[in-house]
């Protein structure tokens, strides 16, 4: 390992969306905390492939390249069936690599676990699997596009069918702390769920609440960038932002209309074309 000061945070994407979310975040922190996408098959770089709806081929392809990626410190963030993703991840690297992150942030779920048959929702007919989303307020972004939604469902079904078959090993429990958060307006998550995450970390154990609803990574996006900033920011880093936080553009912030991606930002759609992703984005 490298005496970098600086630390790459990996971010793993919610259900059916690609890691193409995450990529306004890497220009805003810099590259103090170096913000590295983990693209899923099925979406954005890889687009003929196909979804992988079983999780041990689907962490096999990606383990070794966020292995790879360990040149300096690391923490993982991943949302939804990013926070499954991100916590196995983190869990294999102890196992594996003895590897241990800085932090793992895991957001818009509880502890996974094995869904009851009358939960399944993955193989269910388009219209019903959306409305049983919708009624849980789990709609992804573009889903319900019909330019769109061909790519998106096949990856969402096949997400939905690694976290409905999904059995925890209580032997991951990470060497790490835990930051779990939740939107105030997710009906879905409720504080006793983000709290179930005590039981997989021998570390400390933070519950944040963040503004908005299910998928406020979307929304609230210079919140969860000023937490990164806090926690992963370390004194030396070269290119350190005033104050430890993330450069606002004009006309943006938490006062500002939301934008970005899935909100009408141009510059970054959900599954951007390839020449867009710097040449790290893979999985």
């Amino acid at each position: 390992m490298s005496g970098e000061t600086s630390v790459r945070l990996f971010c793993l994407p919610f259900e059916g969306a690609s890691a193409g979310v995450f990529l306004p975040w890497a220009e805003a922190l810099g590259s103090s905390v170096v913000v590295t996408p983990v693209e899923l098959p099925g979406r954005g770089r890889h687009p003929r492939t196909r979804p992988c709806g079983r999780l041990e081929p689907l962490l096999a392809g990606i383990i070794p390249y966020v292995a790879r990626m360990r040149d300096r410190p690391f923490a993982l963030y991943g949302h939804g069936f990013g926070a499954l993703l991100a916590y196995e991840i983190a869990a294999r690297l102890e196992w594996e690599h003895d590897a241990v992150a800085e932090r793992l942030y895991v957001s818009g779920t509880g502890v996974p676990h094995r869904s009851g048959p009358e939960h399944a929702v993955a193989q269910l007919p388009e219209a019903e699997l959306l409305r049983r989303l919708g009624d849980r307020g789990r709609i992804p972004p573009g889903a319900l596009d019909p330019r769109r939604a061909p790519r998106v469902l096949p990856a969402l079904r096949a997400d939905l069918a690694v976290l409905e078959a999904y059995r925890r090993d209580p032997r991951h429990v990470v060497h790490c702390p835990v930051t779990a958060m939740g939107g105030s307006d997710d009906p879905s998550v409720s504080g006793a769920d983000l709290a179930g995450w005590r039981r997989c970390t021998r570390r400390s154990l933070r519950v944040d609440t963040v503004s908005g609803d299910h998928y406020f990574p979307l929304t609230a996006r210079w919140e969860l960038l000023d937490t990164f900033s806090r926690d992963l920011i370390r004194p030396g880093a070269g290119t350190r932002r005033a104050a430890g936080r993330p450069r606002v553009p004009a006309g943006s912030g938490p006062g500002a209309r939301a934008g970005g991606p899935g909100t009408g930002n141009k510059s970054c759609p959900v599954s951007p074309p390839s020449p867009s992703w710097p040449a790290e984005v893979s999985a």
